[in-house]
C-alpha cells in the first residue's frame, strides 16, 4: 500500500479541518468546487452520464473570477473533472492560477490520453491526480472507452508522472461495471495498482441522474445486477480487509453487499458542483440548476432559499453510487473513517 505523500498529507489537514468546522458551525456551506471543466470527450463510454460535446465551456477569464469568488467565500480546494479535462488548451492556465493565485489545492481527473504531452503545463500545479482505468487487460479498457490505443498510452503517462512528479499523489479509479465480474478481472486491476505504486478507488457506476419531480434521465444499462453487484463488492472489500492498496472503504462496499439500504447524503455539505456551462447543479432535479456563475455573483447563488434547501433535502436521497458521495456522506457522519483500516484511504 503506497503511503500519503507529504504534498497530499498538508491537503487533507486542510480539508479535515475545514470539515470540522463546518460539521460544528452546521450551516451547510460547501468548501469544495466540484467542476466540470468541460464534459467534451474523445471517449465514447457506454456508462458515461456526464459527455456532451455540443456544450459550450465557460470561458478562461470567467472561471477565474468565479474562482476568485469562490476564494472570497471560503472554499479551499476544486476538484476538476469532465468530460477530459486536457481537452481545454487553457486547463495549465487555470490550475495554475487557482493553486498559486487563490492558493486552493487542486484535484485533477483525466483519462490520461493527453497526459504525457501536456503533463508539464498542468501537474505542478495539481495535488492529486486521478486516473480512469476499467480493466488491466488493454483491449478490454480500450474497448471501453472506445478509443483504441488508450491503455498503452495510460500506462506510459503513469510511469513518466511518477519520475518527474514523485510528491503527486497518483491514483486509479475503476468503475464497476459491466464486464468487471469476468474471472481475474479485479485480482489483475488490484495487481496492476500494486505494481504501479500507486492505489486504486472503485466506483460503482450511477445509473440515472435527478430531473424534476422525480423524472430520471441519461439512464445507463451498464450496471450489474444485485447478486453480482453485492459479490464483486463481496470481494473488494476481502481485499480491502487483506491490506490490498483500496481507497474505499469497507462500509462503501457493505452498502451494495446490503442492497442499497439507503443512506443520507451529506455531500452538498461539502461541495457544490458546477457543470461545464456554468451551472450550480441541483442534484436533486438537474432540470433547475441552483443558478449560473457566468450570470450571478457566487455569493448570490449561495444566499439563496434554493442552494441551503439542497443541503438538508439531499439527506433524504440515495440514488448515487459514487463513492465520493457516499464514502463522503459516511465521513461527515462518521469523521474516524480517515483514520481506520477500514476506512478511507487517500494515498
Amino acid at each position: 500500500m503506497t503511503s500519503t505523500t507529504p504534498r497530499m498529507q498538508t491537503v487533507l489537514t486542510k480539508l479535515a479541518g475545514r470539515a470540522i468546522e463546518a460539521r460544528q458551525r452546521g450551516d451547510g456551506r460547501p468548501f469544495v468546487v466540484g467542476l466540470f471543466i468541460t464534459q467534451h470527450c474523445m471517449c465514447d463510454c457506454k456508462s458515461c452520464l456526464w459527455k456532451h460535446n455540443d456544450w459550450e465551456n465557460v470561458p478562461t477569464e470567467t472561471l477565474k473570477r468565479f474562482y476568485r469568488e469562490a476564494r472570497d467565500e471560503g472554499f479551499v480546494a476544486t476538484a476538476i473533472t469532465g468530460g477530459e479535462p486536457f481537452m481545454r488548451r487553457d486547463l495549465g492556465e487555470i490550475v495554475r492560477y487557482v493553486h498559486d493565485e487563490l492558493d486552493m489545492a487542486v484535484l485533477l481527473f483525466t483519462t490520461g490520453w493527453y497526459l504525457e504531452r501536456r503533463m508539464d503545463e498542468v501537474l505542478p500545479w495539481v495535488d492529486m491526480l486521478m486516473l480512469s482505468l476499467d480493466s488491466a487487460r488493454p483491449e478490454r479498457h480500450d474497448e471501453i472507452r472506445r478509443l483504441p490505443g488508450l491503455h498503452a498510452r495510460l500506462m506510459s503517462s503513469i510511469k513518466r508522472v511518477k519520475q518527474r512528479y514523485p510528491e503527486l499523489s497518483v491514483q486509479l479509479n475503476t468503475c464497476v461495471q459491466r464486464g468487471l465480474e469476468a474471472d481475474g478481472e479485479i485480482d489483475e486491476l488490484v495487481a496492476l495498482a500494486d505494481r504501479l505504486g500507486v492505489p486504486i478507488s472503485f466506483d460503482v457506476i450511477t445509473p440515472f441522474r435527478n430531473g424534476a419531480e422525480g423524472s430520471h434521465f441519461s439512464l445507463t444499462d451498464m450496471g450489474l445486477p444485485q447478486a453480482e453487484l453485492a459479490r464483486v463488492c463481496s470481494e473488494l472489500s476481502a481485499k480491502k480487509h487483506a491490506g490490498a492498496p483500496i481507497l474505499n472503504s469497507e462500509r462503501y462496499f457493505q452498502y451494495f453487499i446490503d442492497g442499497r439500504p439507503g443512506y443520507r447524503c451529506h455531500f452538498p455539505k461539502l461541495a457544490m458542483s458546477v457543470d461545464a456551462r456554468g451551472m450550480v447543479e441541483n442534484c436533486l432535479d438537474l432540470d433547475h440548476p441552483l443558478g449560473n456563475i457566468q450570470t450571478t455573483p457566487l455569493a448570490g447563488i449561495m444566499q439563496s432559499p434554493a442552494f441551503s434547501g439542497l443541503r438538508c433535502a439531499a439527506e433524504s436521497c440515495s440514488s448515487c453510487s459514487s463513492p465520493t458521495m457516499v464514502d463522503m456522506s459516511h465521513v461527515w457522519e462518521d469523521p474516524g473513517l480517515v483514520f481506520r483500516s477500514d476506512g478511507i484511504a487517500i494515498g
